[in-house]
């Protein structure tokens, strides 16, 4: 059974901040991750007194930020943004301290396999600078890779000097590119922080459609038990991408994973 809590992308349900922190609340989530880069909670727009308020908001709702976002929309690929990335990256760091949330997601493209590359290197630097920051603060800052296989993924998150990074755990977007999500938390449990869950399947047409989870590929039942029984502390976190309807689907996928 799922020991842990489930929470929910706020911005999946499509719904203005308030709105979407009552509703996940109604719904019986425990934790909603927010988006730190769209405009009204950025770190450049939200004082500390926007800060407190938010953070009085979700607690009046009876919820916990379980992770805040920072998917800057650009990867680690071009060595003349690394310094914005780093920087950026510390000020939505620095943002979840503020709102007393330890993880912070965020998506770095493209993991460097040739470890004698300058790339490899300048990608190596900068996370780890990053990792080292959040470190500092009891933060951690989960990626979201894309990689060919889990031992290079593994290798790369080794060679970082820092304990700061570790991973978003994603089981669909693993099986979309062929990857095994059951074997992949065996390979990687150690560095598993959090997880973002949404499901998909083919239609008769061939074209791949989201559904609620349970109504697609993920082996929920086998996915849950073995990160269980990992140890695994974090949250289940639904993050619905296109579904026409997302708070019935986020609903349903919800009522799916509490019968575990």
């Amino acid at each position: 059974m799922i020991r842990q809590k489930t929470g929910v992308v706020l911005e999946s349900l499509r719904l203005r901040i308030k709105d979407g922190i009552t509703t996940a609340a109604n719904l019986g989530f425990k934790g909603i991750q927010i988006d730190a880069t769209q405009r009204d909670i950025s770190p450049e727009n939200l004082s500390q007194t926007g800060r407190r308020e938010l953070k009085r908001i979700i607690d009046l709702s009876k919820l916990s930020l379980c992770a805040l976002s920072g998917e800057l929309g650009v990867g680690f690929i071009n060595h003349n943004e690394f310094d914005l990335i780093i920087k950026r990256t510390k000020e939505i760091i620095n943002l979840a301290l503020d709102l007393q949330t330890n993880i912070v997601t965020v998506q770095i493209g493209s993991i460097p396999t040739d470890n004698d590359s300058t790339h490899w290197h300048a990608v190596n630097a900068a996370l780890s600078e990053i990792g080292q920051h959040a470190e500092n603060y009891g933060c951690r800052l989960a990626i979201k890779a894309s990689f060919d296989d889990y031992s290079t993924l593994k290798d790369f998150l080794k060679s970082l000097d820092t304990e700061g990074i570790k991973l978003i755990y994603d089981p669909a977007s693993l099986l979309t590119t062929n990857l095994d999500p059951i074997k992949g938390i065996y390979e990687l449990h150690e560095y598993i922080v959090h997880t973002n869950l949404w499901d998909t399947r083919q239609t008769e047409e061939g074209r791949q459609i989201e559904v609620p989870i349970g109504d697609g590929i993920i082996p929920v039942e086998e996915f849950v038990s073995v990160l269980e029984s990992t140890g695994y502390h974090g949250f289940y976190v639904i993050n619905s991408k296109t579904m026409q309807y997302p708070v019935e689907g986020i609903k349903k996928g919800k009522e799916f994973l509490d019968r575990f």
